[in-house]
């Protein structure tokens, strides 16, 4: 049983006002597990919760640092592992949850006294995922397994292993990426996530030369937390050895102005509008002399774009 906090500090506090994590693949290294938790005590103190993939680990142990508690799953070698600053857990509770079909996948339920982010709910989600390719299976984390209909906030923040064209509008997917991602992409759709990475930007930036860019760490919102999302950032940090950047996210009390302006659909006279368009006529396009191509009886060259 999970008793209520009886302190003044912890009854005064709504712990999940705001809220900033950090998602990184780590690659097993515990030179870049150092460098990204040194840059975060160092210019981002302000981190409360680090979703690590493919965590360094030495006989079933994860590393610690100064002012975090981790979680992990209970297997030999975990690979994924979620850091939780003690001082956000002076605030809240904080459940970690390991789904069995998948030791790649696991969850922190967060329960606050006052709700989240400025919303009535007192419970929130946050899963790190690590879908490696694993044959037979696609992944060894399913889409079932991640994005789940929950009837509270939940975001899902990890290295996907997937290409589509949401993340990366520019690249030219083949039958087998596409085939990959749309297990994904669909039912996220289907359920009310929103995938929240900026379109074009990369998230890994492989040394391979035959090998280009690619947005590979995703990070989804359902309906009930999107809009607490502020900004996804994957520039301002610092790199960390790791061929993937480590990513900001930042989740805050939605702003009451914060709405974009929409068209007034309803509003338009559309038969007056209707009737308007019917008779609308594009004018004939027009008529350009030839071009004079010599001067004084000289040829002239064509004109050219692009000049040395």
């Amino acid at each position: 049983m999970i008793k209520n906090p009886r302190s003044t500090f912890r009854q005064g506090l709504a712990p999940a006002t705001n809220l900033t994590l950090v998602q990184h693949n780590s690659l097993g290294s515990w030179g870049v597990f150092l460098s990204l938790f040194s840059s975060l005590t160092e210019g981002h103190s302000h981190v409360d919760i680090v979703l690590l993939q493919d965590p360094p680990s030495s006989k079933g142990f994860v590393p610690s640092f100064h002012g975090f508690k981790s979680f992990v799953p209970p297997i030999a070698g975990p690979r994924v592992a979620c850091y939780v600053t003690q001082k956000f857990l002076q605030g809240c509770a904080v459940l970690p949850l390991f789904p069995p079909e998948t030791d790649d996948l696991m969850a922190l339920d967060v329960f606050t006294l006052k709700g989240c982010f400025g919303l009535k709910f007192p419970r929130f989600r946050i899963g790190n995922s690590y879908a490696r390719p694993l044959p037979p299976a696609p992944h060894s984390v399913s889409p079932e397994s991640s994005l789940l209909d929950l009837e509270y906030p939940s975001l899902v923040a990890g290295d996907f292993n997937i290409h589509n064209a949401a993340s990366d509008p520019s690249r030219l997917l083949s039958s087998k990426e596409a085939k990959e991602s749309a297990p994904y992409l669909n039912p996220a759709t289907d359920l009310g996530y929103t995938l929240l990475n900026t379109p074009g930007v990369y998230t890994r930036f492989p040394s391979a030369g035959t090998q280009r860019p690619s947005a590979i760490d995703l990070v989804f919102a359902n309906p009930h937390i999107f809009s607490a999302f502020h900004f996804g950032d994957s520039s301002s940090l610092p790199s960390t050895g790791s061929d993937q950047t480590p990513i900001l996210i930042s989740l805050c009390p939605p702003s009451p102005h914060n709405d974009k302006p929409r068209p007034r659909w309803q509003e338009v006279d559309w038969p007056n509008l209707t009737d308007k368009l019917k008779a609308w006529q594009v004018p004939p396009p027009l008529m350009l002399p030839p071009p004079n191509n010599s001067t004084n009886g000289s040829p002239q060259p064509s004109p050219r774009l692009w000049q040395k």
